[in-house]
């Protein structure tokens, strides 16, 4: 099963250019994840991580709440702890093209 760990939140305007100073700082600490910037929506970020499987998400999940640095993002994110949303999905459709 291939899950994906979505994790979102918003950066205010004020604090952007710190949090993206904090990002290019410390490049090992998105190891194993995609991280991009809403185009339309400036400071408004996403996280794409894939575990292999259930239990591996959720030590993820969990290690993206309350593990590392992460703290440190909360004074950045808009809401602080509660502003950075992580959800697990699992694919309903594969790509037939992917075979």
């Amino acid at each position: 099963m291939s899950l994906i760990l979505f994790c979102e939140y918003s950066v205010p305007a004020a604090s952007r250019d710190r949090f993206l100073d904090w990002v290019r700082e410390a490049p090992s600490r998105w190891r194993g994840a995609e991280l991009a910037e809403n185009r339309e929506q400036p400071g408004v970020f996403v996280e794409l991580r894939r575990p292999k499987d259930e239990r591996e998400a959720s030590a993820m999940k969990k290690e993206r709440l309350e593990g590392r640095s992460w703290t440190e993002m909360e004074a950045w994110v808009k809401g602080g702890r509660e502003g950075i949303r992580v959800w697990t999905f699992a694919p309903l459709l594969r790509d037939p093209g992917a075979d």
